[in-house]
């Protein structure tokens, strides 16, 4: 696999702004393939307690082959839940096959370590370079906010080899620049994505905030309820904040969690470029 087509690449070349699309398995490929905008690549979800890792006919490896068959660009989810070696070296060499680079990995929701042989994503990257080398770029996730210990565990991750940190759906701007500051203070290199909810109303917010298990401030709440009192689009909010990250933080590439809305997103992007 070339270099190119891993995201630490991908994301260097693309100058001042670009984007990314998350989705999840059940996006149709009406929705994939009919966009207008062109995001640099699509990250896939996984759901072990959906598909309980039984074989690779799944929606994940399905959807992430299709993208990569269209000369898409995919960085595929993979969580330590219900994670088994031998189903995983299966996996890795499908995705070989089918030049699929690009992983994220996770922990997993309600994750229990007695269903997986691996305890945690530390495990799993080792075990991915002992057995493919430097094929994949790996992704891993980062939390503005997060404490020392969950830093430190970040680092841990990336001198095992990760490749960059991928952020949560965040919503100010000086929290990500303080994550910045603080990854710099522990020499962590690798590129920082922040992640974006781009949401036009509380209610999507607050769905948004219920499946994801996040929170918010409460200035951020103050400032979506001025917007609809005065009945103007919360999607401003997100603007200032993009603009802000792109001033104040020098980011100039940004992930979109699209709940495959991915149309209603293309137009907000439509909006900002």
């Amino acid at each position: 696999m070339s270099e190119e087509n891993k995201i630490t690449e991908l994301i260097k070349r693309k100058g001042k702004f670009s984007y990314s699309f998350e989705v999840t398995p059940d996006v149709s490929e009406d929705e994939l393939f009919s966009l207008k905008e062109d995001p640099v690549f699509f990250s896939v979800t996984w759901h072990a307690k959906q598909h309980q890792c039984k074989d690779l006919n799944i929606g994940p490896v399905r959807i992430a082959s299709i993208l990569r068959s269209k000369q898409k660009h995919v960085l595929l989810h993979l969580s330590c839940d219900m994670l088994k070696t031998d189903y995983l070296d299966e996996l890795l060499t499908v995705l070989q096959e089918r030049n699929i680079c690009n992983l994220f990995l996770i922990l997993g929701e309600s994750y229990d370590p007695n269903s997986s042989d691996f305890k945690n994503t530390s495990e799993v990257i080792k075990y991915i370079r002992s057995k493919t080398g430097q094929y994949f770029c790996i992704g891993i996730p980062g939390f503005p906010g997060c404490n020392d210990e969950k830093l430190q565990q970040i680092k841990d991750k990336i001198e095992l080899g990760a490749d960059f940190i991928m952020t949560q759906a965040l919503f100010d701007s000086d929290g990500f620049q303080t994550l910045i500051k603080r990854c710099e203070k522990m020499e962590i290199k690798v590129p920082i994505i922040p992640g974006i909810f781009p949401f036009e109303t509380l209610q999507q917010l607050n769905g948004f905030i219920n499946m994801c298990k996040i929170k918010v401030s409460e200035d951020l709440l103050t400032a979506i309820n001025d917007k609809e009192k005065m009945n103007r689009p919360c999607s401003e909010i997100i603007k200032l904040l993009l603009q802000e990250l792109m001033s104040k933080c020098n980011t100039s590439h940004f992930h979109f969690f699209t709940l495959n809305k991915l149309r209603n997103v293309e137009k907000y992007i439509a909006q900002i470029k």
